[in-house]
């Protein structure tokens, strides 16, 4: 069967999506065009959908390790498998079945007839058909030494400044205030990762209120951990175990073990050693866009 493929570019990854059936440009909804990439590079992963579930009757899956609808997943020597499953009928009615290799580098995603009416409409949200795809993106961060946080991403004067906090914290409300001081990587999720120079932060699809999206990657500069108020202020974090507490309050996961848990404390380990954490409260006025420039990303780097 002749095959579809299309490339995309996210976190230092590049992802190849092929298809039993063709794809054109708006197969995926317009805000993975940023992320398109010409081809593959030295870390690719590829992604093959199929349409029609395979049957699984009588087959070892392997050892089962999560099942929570809507999913069940199990593990073997060499293959992870998610099974789609109802949350009334449970494993009995799947709408979906991906095999993945041990380094979730190489997945067939198996979907339902619904899903190939969907996929034939085209403006697709993941790229993974899955309901997000940080389901397979945590996982892969993770392996190579990085994590996704809540956070919007900015790039300002070169500099990459993170501002974490949860939903209502406001994340969209401070792109949009820097709006004309910076490129907005992303308003809700953003990966970090290590690098020879230091850490950098990269933007993701995973968008809030704010549409625009970046795949740029930055220096890190800086977190700030931030909460609307009636006033403006920055307060450095000294406290290691305070970071630490607000780094995992901040982390997102997907389905999670007891390896990745190990992998991503390291990674936070790591960044509240390394990286400058602030305290911000701001208002609506504005005036917090001057302070963070001024006593954040114009200051010089310390070492760590």
């Amino acid at each position: 069967m002749e095959q579809d493929c299309r490339y995309f570019f996210c976190g230092g990854i590049h992802i190849c999506v092929e298809s039993d059936i063709p794809m054109d440009n708006q197969t995926f909804h317009e805000k993975f065009d940023s992320f398109r990439a010409e081809g593959p590079a030295d870390d690719t992963v590829s992604i093959h959908h199929h349409f029609g579930l395979p049957d699984l009757e009588g087959k070892e899956l392997g050892k089962l390790i999560y099942s929570k609808p809507p999913w069940s997943i199990y593990r073997s020597e060499s293959s992870w498998i998610y099974l789609g499953i109802s949350p009334t009928e449970g494993e009995k009615k799947l709408h979906k079945v991906a095999v993945f290799n041990e380094e979730h580098t190489q997945g067939n995603i198996y979907n339902s007839f619904n899903s190939e009416i969907m996929f034939r409409e085209g403006g697709l949200d993941s790229l993974t058909m899955f309901p997000t795809d940080q389901i397979l993106f945590t996982r892969l961060i993770a392996d190579r030494g990085g994590c996704f946080l809540h956070s919007a991403g900015l790039a300002i004067d070169g500099h990459g400044v993170l501002f974490v906090g949860h939903s209502g914290a406001g994340k969209s409300t401070t792109c949009n205030l820097f709006r004309e001081r910076a490129k907005i990587l992303c308003d809700d999720r953003n990966i970090l990762r290590p690098s020879d120079e230091g850490w950098r932060v990269y933007g993701t699809w995973n968008h809030g209120d704010v549409p625009d999206v970046s795949s740029c990657d930055v220096p890190l500069k800086a977190i700030m951990f931030i909460n609307q108020a009636k006033h403006n202020e920055i307060e450095e974090i000294t406290s290691h175990r305070e970071k630490m507490t607000l780094l995992l309050e901040n982390l997102i996961t997907a389905l999670e073990t007891k390896e990745w848990w190990e992998k991503e404390l390291d990674v936070l380990e790591r960044i509240a050693r390394e990286v400058p954490c602030y305290r911000m409260c701001f208002d609506k006025s504005g005036a917090i866009v001057d302070k963070v420039i001024d006593e954040i990303v114009q200051k010089p780097q310390q070492s760590a």
